[in-house]
């Protein structure tokens, strides 16, 4: 595609200088060679227009930029717009045709959004699809896996990916889809055969205004990209707020009036089973997941399913046959016999779910070490505290990724919503707080180490340090034996 051709597809655009073709697009200005293309994009932290000097020093042949913001001169061609991010809407789709070719899932909600995007991989794999993911943990397809830096990528990285999929085979892609992705329209220009609302709880109040705003940003995904079925939880209260929206939305949940329904859900510490009530019949799944609130996860996995189609036996294959999920009530297997598991859970939901799943298949005591990340939603930091002293016998309250922020400060936060603080221990450095736990861990308790889950780093200021909470675990057996 020409610079032109953008141009007369942008009403308002102007092009200063020679027209050119649109290649090597970027707006990373590090990441610019000689010739490419470097669009300059607003994003939540920063603004690229204030890289356009850089990206021209790297060689940039063309700049595309937004009117107030344009260079007045430069020694490479300018193509100005209205905003930056409509031309993406209309760019990314020519440089990237094979990425509007592959069918897509969104997944969206505060919770859940990992492991139904996988349990979806499971079941398609098993009726005979191709499937990717893009989600939390990485990017995967077809026996090719990449690091994610966050849960969505950014709309040039997400058409690329897309693109590759298709080449390689793909032919349908289940991608979590975060609020944050939705509000800055990361996803502009590409519309999706399926949407998923699983759930909306308490989390990300640093970046939306309140409650409202971030659940408008959720609902986004079925307003403005959605073309085909919406798939929604109508267990949760802003679930049921957006079916009054889509009255036509295939519902999943415990209620009696959802169209797929749970009964009979039984869980231990080897996974859960469950009966789904169908329009057509009923159906029995057993999984390896641990927690009876994978139950809901499963439930959403299995209505996209079978709303597309996918036989009964080819669901409970498909949920029968993922093992596990990084990072998501991950049992640490160990020669103690010891009962140590590792999960994401990071927000108040999460943990209070968490929790009380750990509760109903422990004898013994429930022993939680906890934390919250820095320079995030500072709100839930008291509620998380109260969550933990409440439904845990002894709370071990530690670091996760602090950040720029001071640990203590953030424990002090924790620690002020937990009134009855006998059982309660307070260990800023994550590595002791383990060793804590596990030295107070008996046979029939316990010990949730909860906030990293999946992650392999531990951030203190700006540096990504190494940290893995089950590498932490085993270390720390192996000095108590």
């Amino acid at each position: 595609m020409r610079a032109s051709e953008l141009a007369a597809l942008l009403p308002g655009s102007v092009l200063n200088g020679a027209d050119c073709d649109i290649v090597g697009l970027s707006s990373d200005s590090r990441t610019i060679r000689p010739g490419g293309t470097f669009i300059a994009l607003k994003g939540s932290i920063t603004d690229g227009h204030r890289f356009i000097g850089s990206a021209l020093e790297r060689g940039a042949g063309l700049v595309i930029a937004e009117r107030e913001q344009a260079p007045q001169a430069a020694h490479a061609p300018v193509l100005i717009v209205g905003s930056t991010s409509a031309a993406l809407k209309h760019l990314l789709p020519k440089l990237y045709p094979g990425a509007t070719r592959v069918g897509l899932i969104g997944v969206t909600g505060t919770s859940g959004k990992t492991s139904t995007t996988l349990l979806l991989e499971a079941i398609l794999r098993a009726a005979g699809h191709s499937p990717g993911v893009i989600g939390t943990i990485d990017t995967h397809y077809l026996g090719q896996t990449y690091a994610a830096g966050t849960t969505t990528p950014g709309p040039i990285d997400l058409f690329a990916t897309l693109d590759r999929m298709h080449t390689a085979g793909v032919d349908i892609c289940a991608m979590e889809v975060s609020s944050h992705a939705l509000d800055q329209r990361r996803i502009e220009g590409l519309a999706f055969d399926y949407a998923v609302f699983t759930n909306l709880s308490l989390d990300h109040l640093d970046y939306h205004a309140d409650m409202h705003a971030y659940f408008e940003a959720k609902k986004r995904l079925f307003t403005d990209y959605l073309k085909g079925q919406a798939v929604i939880n109508c267990d949760d209260m802003f679930g049921k707020d957006l079916l009054g929206h889509f009255p036509e939305a295939l519902t999943f949940g415990q209620t009696p009036k959802a169209t797929l329904r749970a009964v009979a859900i039984k869980a231990d510490l080897k996974g859960l089973s469950l009966d789904l009530a169908l329009p057509s019949g009923s159906l029995h799944l057993t999984s390896s997941l641990l927690g009876t609130f994978q139950a809901s996860n499963i439930l959403a996995a299995a209505a996209v399913t079978h709303a597309m189609g996918i036989d009964g036996p080819s669901i409970a294959r498909g949920v029968a046959s993922l093992k596990g999920i990084p990072g998501r009530m991950e049992s640490v297997e160990n020669r103690r016999d010891l009962t140590i598991l590792v999960d994401y859970a990071h927000k108040p939901e999460a943990l209070e779910k968490a929790l009380l799943s750990v509760r109903s298949l422990t004898p013994g005591r429930v022993i939680a070490v906890f934390g919250c990340g820095g320079e995030r939603d500072r709100s839930k930091r008291p509620v998380m505290g109260s969550i933990a002293a409440r439904l845990s016998d002894l709370a071990i309250v530690t670091s996760d990724n602090p950040r720029g922020e001071d640990p203590q400060t953030i424990i002090d936060a924790i620690v002020s919503g937990i009134e009855d603080r006998s059982n309660l221990i307070i260990e800023p450095d994550r590595t002791s707080a383990i060793r804590l736990g596990i030295k107070d861990l008996k046979p029939g308790d316990c010990l949730l180490i909860a906030g990293k889950g999946h992650e392999t780093y531990q951030i203190i200021g700006s540096t990504k340090l190494p940290f893995d909470d089950k590498a932490v675990v085993q270390e720390s057996l192996k000095e108590l034996v």
